[in-house]
Formats: structure tokens, C-alpha cells, sequence
């Protein structure tokens, strides 16, 4: 007959290293005397060495596993500088291995799957160093070659140090009877018959903006996003005065959310560090985000607790209506800063989905692994080394005698002056909280004011002439209102599709778009190639400017080039092309309401009755144009044409290619 699970949670501290882990082991040993397995999390300030030295005495060191953490998750609630112990004896079976964990993360996983082979089990509770942020390969060949959901945590460092900070990684691993600074341990669960293991991963987070596209990064360092400096990106959100101190701290509470091919979900890239110099931003989970479409996320203190919340009823949904007997929670540190205060109410959070009675117990990580569909059939689980989220594993044995820490209890009764100072922190987390629901509101108010802006801006930009286009930005940027009219001395070509009037007459006006489209566009391109800027279409004509006749000659023998090759493919149409240099007045025309800033003036008049007098498949340019660039052309022949409006014949050349 199966041995009865029995379960202890001990909670020692806040105070001297050794102490705390002794008032941790009385707690737990009294209760479950001869354990199989013993977790261990102590916090990151306290004496490590110490802590495992009183473990490992009391404890035999085979069945121990654990490490360092920011905050200690128990019954009792989160904590901090304290020593969390969780024994277990019967219901599972277990079997504990560890390995070096160093640069290569995927050496780690394969070595630690090699050394677990045969042992079998239903799930791997792994808890390993975090090193460059690498970690999924770990988590990958660990799921591939056991065939098990894998779950656990990533040792923390000193969070408040920052993440940036040499603290942050300094972290120790309870490896049976060796404390590491790099090493991995994984315990394998063997459920009893009829046990049920449920897993869930949750966060909270909120998307501020649309998807976007990783336009520039080096692996895991993003330099630009829609063609964006990331770093100003940012500043679109902290202010362009933020001090960098300001922004580091602040970058963390809006990450990336990262979508994954195939899947529903998406993985949480969260900003670690920002190098000015570099000019980019490092995020974890580390991979190759070049090219990868990201979605900008914003936390908030009640958005995490209510993603805390759908987690462990998701959890607990997959128990399938099964007591749990054990949960184990790992949440991420950046978690435990942004929540502050209110980091208790995560727990409790949990806590209360699960039963008050319902061991709970983990900690507070450096980052959270937890597969995503466990539950779809065996192997069709996705376990995944996560950032900024809360992950959860529960287990439910047949039934357990749990003994639990308890919140501690006032040791007398509080002031009037301190329990108004409670009154006053309450209604301050009150307003906080309101007040961030109403900023991250205004957030995705403004980014989504911003972004339709930025479309309608593009929009417009397609139907501008860039020149306008710019000018308007120089205008708008120093506080304008208004376009000044100005002079512009160059070369104006009208181009105009010969044939087309007929072809409208026969076909549908799907059909004639079409066909103007298949012409105009090659054509702009060769006007924009050549330093032009093409100022409107008129029906089957372009009107575009040149800043000299070297720039224009050369876009219209490439225009009928062109030309020359879609008539060998069947087009049925020929172009020609009017050049004439000059000066002329750009001008606003029209009313306040509806206005064109456009050329006026003979110089461009006279380019447009060039045009008409010139054949098809020819280039009729000026006297001016051709001195000045007529050896772009194959060959040109002078004439004398009269021209509406002129009182004597303008000399011209019809130019061939």
C-alpha cells in the first residue's frame, strides 16, 4: 500500500543565516520526519553558505534541491530575508540530478537528461543559474529527450541592485550537498496512480499598440523597431528629459511580447539593459529578434494580480476537478518590483483560487519555466523559459496531511496613530492603483491616437509630393501654419500615355486603373531615381520637377527605355515626353478650406505644350535642356515649333533614344 503524502512548509526569519534556516528545519522536521524531498529557497540577502551548511546537516543532501530568491513565496504569504522549506514523504517519486550550468545551455540540458535516463517520472521540476539569458535551449532538449512538461525557476541574484548590475547575477543553487554558483538541479515526479499534474503560465500584462517589426538587433540587443531608434521609441513614453537612471528603471515596465509561429500565446521580452552609447536595449528570455514581429505591453499592480488569478484558475481547471494536494508558484522578480506593496496580494491571490489549506510554495525568480499545453495529449506540451510572468505547477496525490505556516500575528494591539497611518497607506494604495489604471488607459489611448496619426500621415505622405511633403514637416516643426510661397528655378517634364483615350473606351475602369498603375508606377520610380519629384498626375500624364537638366534628360531616356520594353511584351501604348527649363512660383492656390501648393508660371506652361508637340515615342526638350544635356540622348534633330501663347517659334529638339 502507498505511503500517505505528507507535507511540511517552514518558514524561518527574517534574521542571522543560520538561524533562519534552523527555525525552518524545527518546523518542517517535526511533521515529516523522514522526507523524500526537501525545496529550499532562502533569500538572496542572507549567507548562502550558511543556509545549506544547516540544511545539508539535518537534511540528507541527496533529496535536496533549491536555491537562492528574491522573495520566499509560503502559506504564510511572500517574504523576504527568510528561509522557505517544503518537505515531502510519500505519494511521489522522486529522483534528483544536477549538472554544471555554464555558458553552453543546451550542454546543460543534454548532460542533465543524460544523467536522468531510465528514471522516468511524470514531470521534471528543474531549478538552475541563470546565465546570458540562453536558457530555453536548456529547457528544450530537456523536454525532447525526457518527453516530459518541465517546470521550475532560474536562481535569483540581488534584483534591487538592478539588472543591469554585476548583483543581479550573482546566484547560488542548492545541488544536493554542493552549493553552486553555476550548476542546474532537476527532480523528476513520479505521480501515484490516479494523480493528476496541471500546469499554467499567466502575466497580466497589457498591449499598448499594434504589432511591429524588428527592423534592426543583434541577436538579443534591439537597435530599431519600424525603423525607429528603439531607445527613442521608449522616450515616446518616459519623456525626452527622463534622466537615465529614470529610464532604466521605467524601460521594465514596458516589455515586448513577442509572438510565436503556430501559437496563440506569445513569449514576454522583457528590457534588462539600455546601452545609450550602442543606442539599443537588451531583452530576456535572449533570442534572434531580427526581423521578429513584437507588440509593445505595459504592467500595471492590478493587471498582474488579475493575471496571477486566471493562472491559477486555469491551474486548477486542469486538475480536472481533483483536489490539489501541492502547488508550486514561481513568479518573476521584475513581478515583485512593479507590484511593490501589493506583492502579498499575488500570493494570496493564488493562495485563495487554490484553498486556504492547499500547500502553496515557491519563489520569486530570475526567470519562470512552465509549459504551455500540457493537457492536449501526451506531447503535445511547450515548455518555455519565461520573463515577467507567473508560472504554476499543481499536483494532486490522493490526498495529503499538510502542516502550513501561518501569517504572523501581531505581537499587541496597534496605536490610534498607527492604525490611521494603515487607514492612510490603504486609501494611498487605493489612489495608486486608480491612478495607474488611468495612466496605462491614457497610454493606450495615446498610442493608439499616435498610430492612427502615423497612418493617416502615410496615407497622405502617398498622395503628397515629397517636397511638399517635407516642407510641411519643416513648417509644422517650428510652429507654421501655412506653406510660404517661394521660387524654384529647374527643369519641369510632362510625360504623357499616348494611345489610352481608346483603350478607356474598351475596357472596365477596374481594368483601366489597372493598366495606368502598370505604367505610372515604374515611371515614378524612374523620376525619383533621377533626384525628381513628381508634383500630380493629370488623368494619362505625370508633371514632375528636376533640380537640373542633367537629372531630368536622364529619367526621360530611361522613361522611354521603359516604354520601349513593355511595347515588346505587348503594351499597346508609347509615351511622350515635354522638357523645359526655367524658373517658376510654387503657390499655395485655392481656398483656406482645400488648398494645392503647386508650380505657376510660362516655364511650366511651356513644358506642357512641349509635350503635345512632341511624337510618340520621342523627348521634346528646350534649347536650355539640350545644351545642357542633349548627350544623353542617342540622337536629336532641331526644330522651330510655334507654341500657344508664344508670339514668335521656340527652337527645340526632338530627341530619340
Amino acid at each position: 500500500m502507498a505511503k500517505k503524502m505528507k507535507i511540511a512548509i517552514g518558514l524561518g526569519g527574517p534574521g542571522e543565516a543560520g538561524a533562519a534556516a534552523r527555525a525552518a528545519l524545527d518546523q518542517t522536521l517535526r511533521k515529516v520526519p523522514k522526507p523524500d524531498l526537501a525545496v529550499a529557497f532562502s533569500s538572496v540577502h542572507l549567507d548562502q553558505r550558511k543556509v545549506h551548511r544547516e540544511l545539508c546537516r539535518r537534511l540528507d543532501p541527496a533529496i535536496l534541491i533549491g536555491g537562492s530568491s528574491f522573495t520566499e513565496i509560503t502559506n504564510a504569504g511572500a517574504s523576504k530575508g527568510t528561509v522557505a522549506l517544503l518537505l515531502v514523504s510519500g505519494g511521489l517519486k522522486t529522483s534528483l540530478f544536477s549538472a554544471a550550468a555554464g555558458g553552453d545551455c543546451a550542454s546543460t540540458g543534454r548532460d542533465l537528461a543524460a544523467a536522468a535516463a531510465g528514471a522516468g517520472g511524470d514531470a521534471a521540476f528543474l531549478l538552475s543559474a541563470i546565465t546570458a539569458g540562453y536558457d530555453q535551449l536548456m529547457v528544450s532538449e530537456l523536454e525532447a529527450r525526457l518527453k516530459l512538461p518541465v517546470f521550475g525557476g532560474l536562481s535569483c541574484g540581488d534584483y534591487d541592485a538592478g539588472m543591469g548590475a554585476p548583483a543581479f547575477w550573482r546566484c547560488h543553487q542548492y545541488c544536493g550537498g554542493s552549493l553552486e554558483k553555476r550548476g542546474a538541479r532537476m527532480a523528476l515526479l513520479g505521480l501515484p496512480k490516479g494523480g493528476r499534474v496541471s500546469f499554467a503560465c499567466g502575466h497580466g500584462w497589457e498591449p499598448v499598440g499594434e504589432a511591429m517589426t524588428v527592423t534592426r538587433a543583434d541577436g538579443p540587443e534591439v537597435y530599431e523597431v519600424d525603423g525607429m531608434p528603439v531607445i527613442d521609441f521608449y522616450r515616446q513614453f518616459l519623456g525626452r528629459d527622463a534622466d537615465r537612471e529614470f529610464f532604466k528603471v521605467m524601460v521594465q515596465r514596458y516589455a515586448f511580447a513577442v509572438a510565436e509561429a503556430g501559437a496563440k500565446e506569445s513569449l514576454l521580452k522583457l528590457p534588462v539593459s539600455c546601452d545609450f552609447r550602442k543606442g539599443c536595449i537588451k531583452y530576456i528570455p535572449s533570442d534572434d529578434l531580427s526581423g521578429r514581429k513584437v507588440r509593445l505591453i505595459q504592467s500595471s499592480r492590478l493587471g498582474m494580480i488579475d493575471g496571477a488569478r486566471a493562472a491559477a484558475k486555469e491551474c486548477l481547471a486542469g486538475l480536472r476537478g481533483a483536489r490539489p494536494d501541492l502547488v508550486l508558484m514561481v513568479s518573476c522578480c521584475t513581478r515583485s518590483h512593479i507590484l511593490h506593496s501589493r506583492v502579498g496580494a499575488e500570493v494570496e491571490t493564488v493562495r485563495d483560487v487554490f484553498g486556504a489549506g492547499t500547500p502553496l510554495f515557491g519563489f520569486y525568480s530570475a526567470g519562470e519555466i512552465a509549459p504551455w499545453h500540457y493537457g492536449r495529449g501526451r506531447g503535445a506540451f511547450s515548455s518555455h523559459y519565461h520573463a515577467g510572468t507567473v508560472a504554476l505547477m499543481a499536483l494532486s496525490c490522493g490526498g495529503a496531511e499538510a502542516s502550513l505556516p501561518k501569517p504572523a500575528k501581531a505581537k499587541r494591539s496597534a496605536t490610534a496613530a498607527e492604525r490611521e497611518a494603515e487607514r492612510m497607506l490603504r486609501v494611498s494604495e487605493g489612489f495608486l492603483d486608480t491612478t495607474e489604471g488611468f495612466l496605462s488607459n491614457l497610454s493606450r489611448k495615446t498610442y493608439r491616437d499616435v498610430a492612427q496619426l502615423r497612418r493617416q500621415s502615410e496615407i497622405i505622405h502617398a498622395y503628397t509630393p515629397h517636397g511638399v511633403w517635407k516642407e510641411a514637416g519643416d513648417v509644422a516643426a517650428t510652429g507654421g501654419d501655412e506653406l510660404k510661397d517661394a521660387e524654384f528655378s529647374g527643369v519641369f517634364m510632362f510625360m504623357d500615355v499616348k494611345g489610352f483615350t481608346p483603350y478607356t473606351e474598351a475596357h472596365t475602369s477596374a481594368e483601366v486603373v489597372k493598366a495606368l498603375n502598370e505604367i505610372f508606377s515604374p515611371a515614378t520610380e524612374l523620376v525619383y531615381g533621377h533626384g525628381g519629384d513628381v508634383d500630380k498626375f493629370i488623368g494619362d500624364c505625370i508633371f514632375a520637377c528636376f533640380p537640373g537638366a542633367a537629372s531630368a534628360a536622364a529619367a526621360a531616356k530611361d522613361i522611354l527605355l521603359l516604354f520601349r520594353g513593355l511595347n515588346a511584351k505587348g503594351n499597346p501604348f508609347s509615351v511622350r515626353i515635354g522638357l523645359n527649363d526655367g524658373r517658376a512660383v510654387r503657390a499655395n492656390v485655392g481656398a483656406p478650406g482645400r488648398r494645392e501648393y503647386t508650380f505657376i508660371g510660362d516655364a511650366v506652361n511651356t513644358a506642357q505644350r512641349l509635350e503635345s508637340a512632341c511624337e510618340p515615342g520621342k523627348v521634346m526638350a528646350s534649347a536650355g535642356v539640350y545644351a545642357a544635356a542633349g548627350d544623353v540622348f542617342a540622337g536629336a534633330e532641331g526644330r522651330s515649333v510655334a507654341l500657344k501663347g508664344k508670339s514668335r517659334p521656340v527652337k527645340v529638339f526632338l530627341c530619340s533614344v
